[in-house]
């Protein structure tokens, strides 16, 4: 009987320990909604968004520099006086980390994060699904990062 209630006891605590809501409010692998959020910043795993520039210069794209992506922005009628060192230069300047050593993906908890977006220093790619993701394609600033 003393066994019984040991046992009864245990599953109930473990039961309530795992109902309570977590004490962090940030996960960054945590999974995204199912419904996807409004895209107002753009990254090179969704692709660039047309009529945007870079969130380096104050725009909304966090895609990185290359020739194909200046073309874009010229196109839309930014950055007409610029090259690609130029633009390169503006990242630099600003010590701004586009990629980590063997394709890293840190979620912008590297030592230079959070994300640009959130006024960091990292412009590496967010993990896809997760909900570091979806906040850096809307612009939700987590409660942690709020200041």
């Amino acid at each position: 009987m003393k066994r019984r209630n040991f046992i009864l006891l245990s599953a109930t605590s473990l039961l309530a320990a795992c109902s309570r809501p977590s004490r962090y409010i940030l996960n960054p692998y945590q999974s995204k909604n199912e419904l996807a959020p409004p895209i107002v910043h753009c990254f090179d795993t969704i692709g660039h968004k047309k009529g945007t520039y870079p969130q380096v210069l104050g725009g909304t794209c966090c895609c990185h520099p290359s020739e194909e992506r200046l073309t874009s922005y010229q196109l839309d009628g930014f950055l007409l006086d610029y090259d690609l060192e130029q633009l390169f230069n503006e990242y630099d300047q600003r010590n701004i980390v586009l990629e980590h050593e063997h394709g890293w993906q840190c979620n912008n908890q590297c030592k230079e994060g959070p994300h640009l977006v959130f006024g960091g220093h990292c412009m590496v790619d967010p993990v896809v699904g997760t909900q570091n993701y979806e906040n850096i394609i809307s612009g939700y600033f987590p409660d942690i990062l709020k200041k």
